[in-house]
């Protein structure tokens, strides 16, 4: 089943497959947006609801039923949504996954500032889209990203330099707050007798390895944290650094087509290198081509053709093998 584009209504779709097939659901469904997309004259998809928002409702509760069936215990799912509905998005998914099992809103700034207040705009730029992030249990797949330091605070904070190493370093306590109560050790150190953090054999080690820090004599000593050391800063909820705009070594071919570097961010946070990855409205293919990269087997849905055609293309040119099937 991996490896294959499958043509057709995703609810409909899905509903040939056995549960528990994926580790991993990223979703990028209409938005409601009552608009008509078009690659050059062609039709693309439509968002369209005759029905109005009921219509919508209804019918993405039963595609967010059928991604919790077919979700792994360990799995999770990101919805990728914008204002027009986001919010009714959200309480669907707190109604079919459990309050509980809400992990993060995350904030995607898509793009910088618009320019729509020379055009007589009377609200604030739209910049941003919502993903929803759930799991299907606490014991879901995680991984840590961590992105760089800002400059302004390694010029802050890292603002010191290793003369014989050109090594960036700050400086952080050796001292114990707490003392005795919490269990630290009391010793002499460089002529002064403290509660300290650490061991008298582990501090012995970290002065032969010149990783203790005295600015004179009788100051109390300080550790030296390096720069190079350390992993960064833990990623947020707020993305602003993976703009739509650019694409830097992606050609923008599908009028809603999301960043590379966007749905590999959220492959590797929620699965591991043989985490199966769906996505039921895959488009141009994005995420499936970087589940491919990311050497995680992957399962397209999508009721283009031209949609299809595209990502299969994607697909082919990054060495993939892709069947793609029709099921009604």
């Amino acid at each position: 089943m991996t490896g294959t584009l499958f043509h057709g209504d995703c609810l409909l779709v899905m509903k040939h497959f056995p549960g528990g097939i994926a580790d991993l659901i990223y979703a990028d469904p209409p938005f409601f947006s009552n608009r008509r997309y078009h690659i050059d004259t062609d039709l693309a998809f439509e968002d369209v609801w005759g029905g109005g928002m009921r219509q919508y409702i209804d019918w993405i509760s039963s595609v967010l039923l059928e991604c919790k069936r077919v979700l792994k215990s360990t799995g999770s799912i990101y919805i990728h949504c914008d204002p027009h509905a986001s919010h009714y998005i959200k309480v669907l998914m707190d109604e079919v996954f459990g309050i509980g099992n809400f992990v993060n809103e995350i904030i995607w700034k898509r793009q910088s500032a618009h320019s729509d207040a020379r055009q007589g705009a009377r609200h604030f730029g739209r910049v941003h889209d919502t993903i929803l992030f759930y799991s299907k249990s606490k014991n879901r797949i995680w991984n840590t990203l961590y992105l760089p330091y800002d400059e302004e605070y390694v010029r802050r904070y890292y603002n010191m330099v290793e003369p014989s190493t050109g090594r960036r370093f700050a400086l952080g306590d050796l001292t114990a707050p707490g003392g005795a109560s919490k269990g630290n050790p009391y010793y002499e150190l460089l002529g002064l007798n403290r509660y300290w953090r650490f061991s008298r054999e582990r501090m012995k080690e970290l002065c032969r390895s010149r990783r203790v820090f005295v600015s004179k004599p009788g100051n109390v000593p300080k550790l030296k944290r390096y720069l190079d050391e350390m992993s960064g800063t833990p990623l947020q909820d707020i993305w602003v650094d993976k703009e739509s705009r650019g694409y830097p070594g992606q050609s923008r071919r599908y009028p809603t087509q999301k960043p590379e570097s966007l749905t590999s961010r959220i492959i590797q946070v929620s699965s591991n290198p043989g985490s199966v990855v769906l996505d039921p409205f895959c488009g141009s293919g994005t995420a499936l081509v970087s589940a491919h990269r990311l050497h995680r087997p992957w399962i397209g849905i999508d009721i283009s053709r031209t949609a299809l055609a595209i990502a299969k293309d994607r697909l082919r040119k990054e060495g993939a093998v892709v069947a793609v099937r029709r099921l009604r």
